[in-house]
């Protein structure tokens, strides 16, 4: 893991327990392993759950690597939130919540990332698109999603899990294959339960630095420009020093946080 993605788990997981209440990740045993080694097993409020582990060998990982995001939610009752590792709220968001599904953003029907499902999968004999579904709805980023009851949950869960079993071309872009799973598949079982879904963010405006930060495509910027990566890095610890001191330690015994620290201290 990047160190600016460690930094942002970090902060991610911090400010949620400060702000927004309970958190916890679940990961596999190589997962918790190796927060164990970094010294993260108690960033969130218990030891991280490896039911990660019991993931269908069937689902090819790289066609759907956010599967395992889809498992957890699948095995936490609603209400409740699934939270990608990089995006931080710097507020309390309660007020935004109601009974209305939330996500992140909306995301218009891009045919580089989604593509006529007809043209682009090919399915196993015996699978079909629902009838109820509206394949002309944007489609949803789910960095941040919120449950609020779990006939909706459930219906989105099994849903996803019954395309991706059922997708047979192993050539499918793995962008494509997952965003649809994930994605695009959660407007329309919203609209097909009659369940409202909202968004916190504007797709035309993301930049709300003081309410929400989010990695999203920052992570290219960060390959190409050293000198933003190391800005972005050194401000991520003087957040957790200055909210959380009692991390310090932490950052100072961490291989890729270490020398930030040291730096600082110059």
């Amino acid at each position: 893991m990047p160190d600016y993605e460690l930094l942002t788990l970090m902060l991610s997981a911090l400010k949620w327990r400060q702000l927004n209440g309970p958190v916890k990740m679940v990961t596999d045993s190589a997962g918790a392993a190796f927060f164990a080694r970094m010294g993260l097993a108690d960033l969130w409020d218990e030891p991280p759950d490896t039911s990660l582990d019991g993931m269908d060998p069937a689902l090819d990982p790289e066609r759907f690597w956010a599967a395992g995001k889809l498992a957890a939610l699948r095995d936490t009752p609603a209400p409740c939130v699934m939270l990608d590792t990089d995006m931080i709220f710097w507020e309390n968001i309660g007020d935004r919540l109601s009974s209305a599904v939330v996500a992140a953003h909306r995301e218009e029907l891009d045919p580089a990332v989604y593509p006529d499902p007809a043209k682009a999968f090919v399915l196993a004999d015996g699978y079909a698109f629902p009838a109820e579904w509206d394949f002309t709805l944007p489609a949803a980023n789910t960095a941040f999603l919120y449950m609020p009851e779990n006939g909706l949950r459930e219906y989105y869960v099994n849903s996803s899990f019954a395309f991706m079993r059922a997708l047979r071309n192993v050539d499918v872009d793995p962008v494509v294959s997952m965003c649809f799973a994930e994605q695009r598949l959660l407007p329309m079982c919203a609209a097909a339960r009659g369940v409202e879904l909202c968004t916190l963010l504007d797709q035309y405006a993301l930049d709300e630095q003081r309410f929400v930060t989010h990695l999203w495509g920052a992570k290219n910027d960060f390959a190409a420009s050293p000198e933003r990566r190391v800005a972005y890095c050194l401000g991520c610890v003087l957040r957790i020093l200055s909210d959380f001191p009692e991390w310090e330690s932490a950052l100072a015994e961490n291989g890729l946080t270490a020398h930030y620290l040291a730096s600082l201290k110059e």
